[in-house]
């Protein structure tokens, strides 16, 4: 209970004294930007285990992982001497001085992911490092560390159990199991489409849900988006100096209602679209109607000394250091790639033309009636994948080509023979 000069700083007197907060409640703290939901810590786990060179990872979850999230890997693994200091804050293998944050080639670098999920639920770390006989058991939970031997294999499991168990306020922020569970799903799609070459397998209540073999990165967008899609995506391979961008994208033809299939990687690390979806778009200006946007997945590599990867509690926002140069080589590599597509006129609103200049004859006339052709026609182009722009001896003509398709098989059917 607040004592009654606390009570009274609002009020016009004393304001409290300044105290340092105790250890448990900065764990909190600390949790609570870096762990949102199960799919925060999947996305954790995932990047530990890409970190320690995994070729093979396996995520378990129940309950949509409120109730477990197991990642097991195949990577390096750790010996039983790190193995204690995991699940303390700040530490870490991956850099050692203020210079190596300008030289980042890891998802993780700030120590604080295990600890911030032992602040929030229990947690077990299962691992063995090449060269050991045996493995080592380390369990946390409320600030409390124990470790023991036990039989393992090379490589890590790390399980999560009772997720915000003891803090029911963050339960009640969380979406329903099955919506959880389409997150971590979402999280997994994410590392796989970044690392191709690494096998992904996701079980949901004792379901498999998802299981990507290792492949080529055109592979893997097939097993991610399907094989039709993958057969339609036009590749993208653009370098300038130390700048690279590459991946794929979709044909004017292929496309969605919403951007839920843009991803975008700087040095293998998804990050969130941002203007980086604006530069994407920006080459289908003319080849893709209104309200529909391309399909993508993009990787951007660049020197990490040109890249700012702390300035995002989760790391799932990066700042460059030239952006304007950034961004142009996306659009540039994506207006390479749809260079064989051709731009479409815009004529939606053409009904309602009004020619501006009195006195002078309008040289055209608009007709959504069919007339009668003598001479054949030259085709000019076709717009939005719809109509076709044509040349004939009494001017231009704009062709619906369904609706002209339907009318061929329509005559061949009535000149058919009976």
């Amino acid at each position: 209970m607040p004592n009654e000069q606390e009570q009274n700083a609002g009020e016009g007197g004393t304001p409290p004294p300044i105290r340092p907060l105790p250890p448990e409640l900065t764990a909190l703290i600390a949790a609570g930007e870096v762990v949102e939901r199960p799919a925060s810590v999947v996305k954790e786990l995932l990047e530990n285990a890409l970190d320690a060179g995994a070729k093979a990872i396996s995520v378990t979850v129940r309950d949509g992982g409120l109730s477990l999230i197991r990642v097991s890997d195949d990577g390096h693994g750790m010996p039983r001497a790190d193995a204690p200091l995991a699940p303390q804050s700040f530490t870490t293998a991956k850099i050692r001085t203020p210079s190596d944050l300008h030289a980042i080639r890891t998802y993780g670098f700030r120590g604080e992911a295990l600890s911030s999920i032992a602040a929030v639920a229990r947690l077990e770390i299962l691992t063995r490092a090449a060269g050991e006989l045996e493995g080592t058991r380390v369990t946390a939970h409320g600030g409390e560390i124990a470790v023991a031997p036990a039989a393992s294999p090379v490589g890590t499991s790390v399980t999560v159990s009772e997720l915000f168990a003891a803090h029911p306020a963050r339960r009640k922020f969380l979406k329903s199991p099955l919506r959880e569970l389409e997150l971590v799903q979402q999280t997994v799609i994410r590392y796989a489409l970044a690392h191709p070459g690494v096998a992904f397998r996701l079980v949901a209540d004792d379901r498999p849900r998802l299981t990507l073999p290792p492949g080529s990165a055109l592979e893997r967008l097939g097993a991610v988006f399907g094989r039709d899609v993958a057969a339609e995506m036009t590749p993208v391979a653009w370098e300038a100096l130390d700048l690279r961008v590459r991946g794929y994208v979709s044909p004017p033809s292929l496309s969605r209602s919403r951007r839920d299939r843009q991803s975008f990687f700087v040095n293998r690390r998804p990050v969130r679209a941002g203007l980086l979806a604006v530069m994407l778009e920006r080459p289908y200006a003319g080849r893709l109607p209104p309200g529909r946007y391309p399909l993508a997945v993009l990787h951007i590599e660049v020197e990490p000394a040109f890249v700012d990867v702390n300035v995002h509690p989760q790391k799932a926002e990066v700042r460059f250091s030239a952006e304007r140069r950034i961004y142009t080589a996306v659009s540039q590599a994506v207006g390479e790639a749809l260079a064989g597509f051709p731009a479409s006129v815009d004529v939606a609103g053409a009904a309602g033309l009004v020619w501006p200049f009195e006195g002078v004859e309008q040289p055209f006339s608009l007709h959504e009636q069919p007339l009668p052709l003598t001479t054949p026609l030259r085709p000019l182009a076709q717009i939005h994948h719809t109509y076709l722009l044509a040349e004939w001896e009494g001017g231009v003509l704009v062709i619906d080509q369904h609706a002209a398709h339907e009318q061929v098989l329509y005559e061949r059917l009535t000149a058919a023979p009976a």
